[in-house]
């Protein structure tokens, strides 16, 4: 893989991004209300929409789920244990630690499911759509039980796995699954009705992202940013490159779940840490400094991995 075709895939997601973070500047388009339902609709239908179109007409069974899963799921828990026996070290309070945690482990799903359809045509998002289906829950679970151990009261596991197992991008997956196990293929109708749908999640969703992203207040979050991000856009890209060596999993699938291992924290985790007590002003900065510092890193790991896995 080229610099260039690097760069001609993270430019057009950065140019969104920029685009979304000026619209939300301008009249007519600054309204919270207005970008919270487009997110919304792109977290709840459209890239749902686009997970579920995509992984049903890939074949699955050519694919090593079990070990790219092993790959990427080691290396978080990995960084998640480190994150928790150090709590006193990387953060002031468990309100700024719950956002360490977030930042440390979480990925914008938008920005991955792009990177992935720009780098790999064809399958890309249905491969991301594998790969999230095994980081999705597990991320959602490590940020949840952060906030559980720290910051809320327990509650209980029936309550944690009903969230993870209703989570709209698993059930996306999942579903896409079974309906490519089916043998026929879905109506022309229903196609024609899903394929609109899933062409604009990602467009949507880049814009969503980009109007949240808020001002990078380093000076007051030193520490937890440097933290955070060196976890995120450093570590934990290379544990994974270096599990995927070692189980073997190679080609574009590899890619993908670097891919998604190297991308900047989720903005949702903003809202989390906003309605359960995190330290939501560190948390805007971690997803602000992160997406703008992915797009400096991204290219030396995606060079470094394409000549390793690819």
């Amino acid at each position: 893989m080229s610099v260039g075709a690097i760069a001609a895939a993270l430019v057009p997601i950065a140019a969104l991004l920029a685009l979304g973070a000026a619209l939300r500047r301008l009249r007519g388009f600054s309204s919270p209300e207005f970008w919270a339902g487009a997110e919304r609709l792109a977290y709840f239908l459209l890239l749902p929409t686009l997970l579920f179109t995509s992984i049903s007409t890939v074949d699955l069974a050519g694919i090593p789920v079990g070990r790219v899963a092993v790959a990427v799921v080691a290396p978080t828990l990995l960084v998640t244990g480190i994150l928790f026996a150090l709590s006193r070290v990387v953060a002031p309070n468990a309100a700024a630690f719950t956002s360490v945690l977030q930042g440390s482990v979480r990925f914008n799903t938008y920005v991955g499911v792009s990177l992935a359809v720009s780098l790999v045509p064809g399958e890309g998002a249905a491969l991301a759509g594998i790969v999230g289906a095994v980081l999705v829950p597990l991320v959602n679970v490590i940020a949840t039980l952060g906030f559980e151990v720290f910051l809320v009261e327990r509650s209980s596991l029936l309550s944690l796995a009903g969230k993870v197992v209703l989570n709209p991008l698993v059930l996306a997956c999942v579903l896409g699954a079974a309906a490519g196990a089916l043998p026929f293929e879905m109506p022309e109708v229903v196609v024609g009705v899903l394929n609109p749908l899933a062409a604009a999640a990602l467009p949507v969703g880049l814009l969503c992202v980009g109007a949240g992203l808020r001002r990078i207040e380093l000076r007051t979050h030193a520490v937890g940013v440097v933290v955070a991000s060196s976890a995120k856009l450093l570590v934990l890209p290379a544990l994974t490159l270096g599990g995927l060596v070692l189980v073997g999993v190679s080609g574009p699938v590899a890619l993908v779940a670097l891919i998604f291992q190297s991308i900047g924290t989720a903005s949702t985790a903003y809202v989390l840490a906003r309605q359960l007590g995190g330290d939501s002003s560190l948390m805007a900065a971690l997803i602000a400094f992160q997406t703008v510092a992915s797009f400096v890193t991204l290219p030396f790991v995606l060079l470094v991995g394409s000549a390793v896995l690819v």
